[in-house]
């Protein structure tokens, strides 16, 4: 885990020595049949609350961009 803040955005990587996963196939979790699932919402956050999610070396990195103007 690295955490960089500039003057206007704050920058978060987490990065781990997996295999990584399908960031490109993730279900969605406000579907009907996810809705009760207790797992599944992280990404799901992720997408909504960041300005910019990247996804590098088939998904075990990821950076995580925040605007804070």
């Amino acid at each position: 885990l690295t955490a960089f803040k500039g003057h206007q955005r704050v920058i978060f990587t987490v990065e781990d020595g997996g295999e990584g996963f399908d960031f490109n196939n993730i279900p969605d979790p406000t579907t009907p049949e996810n809705l009760i699932k207790v797992t599944g919402r992280g990404l799901f956050l992720m997408k909504k609350l960041t300005n910019e999610l990247l996804f590098v070396q088939n998904g075990s990195k990821v950076i995580m961009t925040f605007s804070i103007e």
